[in-house]
């Protein structure tokens, strides 16, 4: 939403309108995956057995190869449906097209502390960075318009599914974390936590930024201010200042990405199913 005025300044500024946060979690039932050779079952969302497909000539790949294929493959595009279609079912579609794919793939169950509700998600053992932790679990269309902050208000549309391409970060006895593939820059958990605060610094400098532009399109509205008048430069210097402070947001917002995914809980355990390629 663009606030307009009708000053004598060159520049009318917008609020930054959109925060965006979400939440996805699915409940786990042990014995978390179906191997029919030990008669164990995980079902998915529709209470059908997750199975693994495995392909005996796919390989480990390297990390960029990984990248490829979680950007080009559609598994995050897909509705998260409870009662249907749900975190396990999205680890299930992921492991079965890389394997497809010839990209050995493993699917991961893990438990949080103090909470019955787990999540599932996926893990491949990339040549060049060891084992890397995938997330590519959807949303429902009713839980990201619950989970946009607009801040002000905004004209937001959510006909097309969000990408949620994610590298997870996965460590016993912390908060699991994920961040979009693409911003992930380093997968070490010490990278996660600084993304977190900067994700925190940028959310204050937001607001901050929001409560400054309404102020000053209030207080210019219908004013006009003449050349080498106190009051003209002191609207000058609030301007460079809201500025600087759009310019900083948008640099942020590049790094950091769209959105922001809080974490489901502290993990508890982590369990690693390679399937008959493991």
């Amino acid at each position: 939403m663009v606030i307009r005025t009708q000053q004598n300044l060159a520049t009318i500024f917008g609020i930054i309108i959109v925060l965006f946060v979400s939440v996805t979690g699915c409940t786990i039932l042990e014995p978390y995956i179906y191997l029919k050779d030990s008669g164990t079952i995980q079902i998915g969302g529709d209470g059908e057995p997750i199975e693994l497909i495995d392909n005996p000539d796919a390989t480990n790949p390297t990390y960029a190869e990984l990248v490829a294929f979680i950007s080009k493959d559609g598994t995050d595009t897909n509705e998260y449906i409870p009662g249907k279609y749900v975190c396990a079912d999205f680890a299930e579609d992921v492991h079965n097209n890389a394997e497809a794919a010839g990209i050995r793939a493993a699917w991961v169950g893990i438990e949080f502390e103090g909470d019955d509700i787990g999540h599932a998600l996926n893990a491949f053992e990339t040549t060049d960075k060891g084992l890397v932790y995938i997330d590519c679990t959807g949303s429902t269309r009713e839980k990201e318009l619950d989970k946009i902050e607009t801040n002000g208000g905004g004209d937001i549309s959510l006909t097309e599914p969000i990408p949620r391409d994610t590298a997870a970060y996965v460590e016993i006895g912390r908060e699991y974390g994920t961040i979009y593939i693409t911003k992930a820059t380093s997968l070490s958990y010490d990278f996660y936590l600084e993304y977190k605060q900067t994700w925190q610094e940028y959310t204050i400098l937001l607001n901050d930024y929001n409560e400054q532009v309404i102020a000053y399109n209030q207080e210019t509205e219908g004013k006009v201010y003449y050349t080498g008048s106190l009051e003209l430069a002191e609207i000058q210097l609030w301007e460079a200042k809201i500025v600087r402070m759009r310019d900083e947001l948008e640099e942020l917002g590049e790094q950091l990405g769209d959105f922001w995914f809080e974490s489901l809980g502290i993990i508890e355990d982590i369990h690693i199913y390679w399937g008959r390629n493991g």
